[in-house]
């Protein structure tokens, strides 16, 4: 690495500043799938209800819609709150990565296994890493099984328990 590259890219992170990049990291991609989780456990349990109770099904009829309903109306607002998670974390996202690949670059020689190492991430592009993309499908999916479910509910299970 030359001279001039080695000043553009600043010196070389300490291991405090790694550890601390790194711990952030960890924990808001923690808070990421602990949002994912909340919500896809409350959606579950609330689709299941007329399925569990199918006495008090019968006796409720359209009633018995309202928690899927609440389940389909939790999951959209669930992509909102996943997608704040996901923007905070891509803030972390940059500065890890590109605090890493400064220390990496110190630490590999030019070369195949130097540009092997490095991320390469742009801010631009941050935001919408698989991750987030998963992520983001993840809840699609959820959204729409939920809606499903309830539609089902309407149109097929409780009518024909009647």
């Amino acid at each position: 690495m030359s001279s001039e590259s080695k000043e553009a890219s600043g010196c070389t992170p300490t291991s405090q500043q790694l550890t601390y990049l790194w711990t952030e990291y960890k924990y808001r991609h923690e808070l990421c799938w602990k949002a994912v989780y909340k919500v896809v456990a409350a959606v579950i349990a609330l689709a299941v209800i007329p399925y569990a109770y199918t006495l008090l099904t019968k006796d409720l009829r359209g009633w018995m819609l309202v928690p899927p309903a609440i389940g389909t109306v939790l999951a959209v607002f669930g992509i909102f709150v996943v997608n704040n998670e996901l923007r905070l974390f891509a803030k972390v996202k940059i500065a890890h990565h590109n605090l890493q690949d400064q220390f990496l670059s110190s630490v590999f020689s030019e070369g195949d296994v130097k540009d092997a190492t490095l991320h390469h991430i742009k801010p631009c592009m941050a935001r919408w890493t698989l991750f987030d993309v998963y992520v983001h499908l993840l809840m699609v999916v959820i959204v729409l099984l939920s809606l499903g479910n309830t539609l089902f509910l309407a149109l097929v299970f409780i009518p024909h328990l009647s």
